[in-house]
């Protein structure tokens, strides 16, 4: 498997941790496909980038949260809080640093 396809097969594994309990909970099929694109994207960001002054676990935390952040913002309102958004994100991204160390 080369190193863009595991970043691909990483960020799709990533995308549905998030999208999946998006459906579950009701969510529109459009916010859950944006949340997926979001994550898929972020494991192909974080395999080829390596952020300075950051070490190995927190690379992905940074790339997941600066792509979250602004969804995150973007469907805040009376109802949605950004909060838990961004914390699935640091979640989410954690776990896409392990797997790009101990995989790739």
């Amino acid at each position: 498997m080369t190193h863009f396809t595991l970043s691909l097969a990483v960020g799709a594994v990533a995308g549905a941790l998030v999208a999946i309990p998006m459906i579950a909970q009701r969510a529109t099929l459009r916010h859950a496909f944006a949340a997926f694109c979001a994550y898929l994207f972020a494991g192909v960001v974080v395999f080829y980038s390596d952020l300075p002054y950051l070490p190995w676990w927190a690379d992905g935390m940074g790339v997941a949260l600066m792509i979250a952040l602004p969804m995150g913002i973007v469907g805040s309102g009376k109802e949605n809080r950004p909060l838990p958004m961004v914390l699935n994100a640091v979640l989410i991204g954690f776990l896409i640093s392990v797997a790009e160390r101990y995989l790739g």
